[in-house]
């Protein structure tokens, strides 16, 4: 889920790092659009 991934980024990335979401394929089974899918990652920062 876009939650775990965020939670693993956050446990690779040091101080100083930046984490990008770059999508290397379409995800329609798992977003409504593009937005949604960045909606969600947004989200999944804002609650670490």
């Amino acid at each position: 889920s876009m939650q775990e991934a965020v939670k693993i980024a956050q446990k690779m990335a040091e101080k100083g790092d930046t984490v990008l979401l770059s999508p290397a394929c379409a995800s329609f089974d798992l977003f409504e659009n593009y937005e949604d899918r960045g909606k969600q990652f947004k989200n999944a920062v804002q609650n670490l």
